[in-house]
């Protein structure tokens, strides 16, 4: 259930994954068990310093009142929060919204496509979709950033790379410096046509800029996908998390709470997106 109720959390751990990107893994301190799904997120920072919309990044374990943020610093709200040190506590409230629709991915196939830190809101449904891998067919991860620099959870892109249960497909813009990983040039719509999936059965799932998502999303549509068949996870303005304030919302719909996962068709016809 949402709360709108703000609790305390401690950082335990502190890991880059970019110059300008970490991911924080935090303690739910008045708590002993803290419950999200895949896609959702905290509304989380300090009185005097504002909120900020993050989603998840780890994904829920049962019984555990742990759960990671990856933040980028690009407000004055996460400029703060990219500040923090171990030991630190903040206020946060949630967790809140819609996430990846997990009850509807068995038995099919899944495509998931990221951009930069859009790996993130993805990272917990990949855990979640590899925790249950003998439930789906198969599995399509594409992901792409603008240099090597510049993508994230590089061991987890290790982990899934050397692994025979997932495609795993790692693209960037520029090609700056030496890499463990496999990696082509190009943008992710480059590789898209080059999949052995049957659209008519499969879901994607995409997070990222928003006109990287309107391109894939377009692509995949002309390939055959239904709108309903693609998910996206957008991003705006939160300020509330409960529907309230209305920074958020496009056309009828309230990211913070009809979001931040939504059908491609549900959403691409409100004029105020990208998409």
């Amino acid at each position: 259930m949402d709360s709108i109720d703000y609790q305390m959390a401690q950082v335990l751990d502190i890991q880059m994954e970019t110059a300008a990107i970490k991911s924080y893994l935090f303690t739910c301190v008045e708590s002993k068990i803290f419950r999200f799904s895949p896609g959702q997120f905290n509304m989380i920072g300090l009185p005097g310093v504002g909120e900020a919309a993050i989603s998840f990044s780890s994904l829920a374990i049962p019984g555990s009142n742990q759960f990671t943020h990856t933040i980028a610093g690009v407000g004055n709200v996460t400029r703060f929060l990219e500040r923090l040190e171990i030991g630190r506590r903040v206020l946060f409230r949630g967790p809140f919204g819609r996430g990846w629709p997990i009850e509807e991915i068995i038995g099919k196939d899944l495509l998931i496509v990221a951009g930069g830190i859009g790996l993130a809101p993805l990272r917990s449904f990949l855990f979640y979709c590899l925790e249950n891998r003998n439930r789906i067919r198969d599995v399509v991860l594409v992901y792409g950033a603008r240099t090597t620099d510049d993508m994230v959870f590089a061991k987890d892109l290790a982990d899934w790379q050397a692994r025979d249960d997932i495609e795993t497909i790692y693209c960037v813009d520029q090609y700056n410096k030496e890499s463990s990983l496999r990696l082509q040039v190009g943008l992710v719509t480059r590789f898209l046509e080059k999949l052995e999936l049957d659209y008519r059965n499969t879901l994607a799932f995409l997070c990222g800029p928003e006109i990287m998502m309107r391109f894939v999303a377009r692509n995949l549509l002309f390939q055959g996908y239904a709108g309903d068949q693609i998910y996206v996870s957008l991003e705006r303005r939160m300020r509330c998390g409960t529907g309230h304030c209305g920074h958020c919302q496009i056309g009828a719909k309230f990211v913070c709470q009809d979001g931040p996962v939504f059908q491609y068709s549900d959403i691409s016809r409100f004029a105020d997106t990208l998409l």
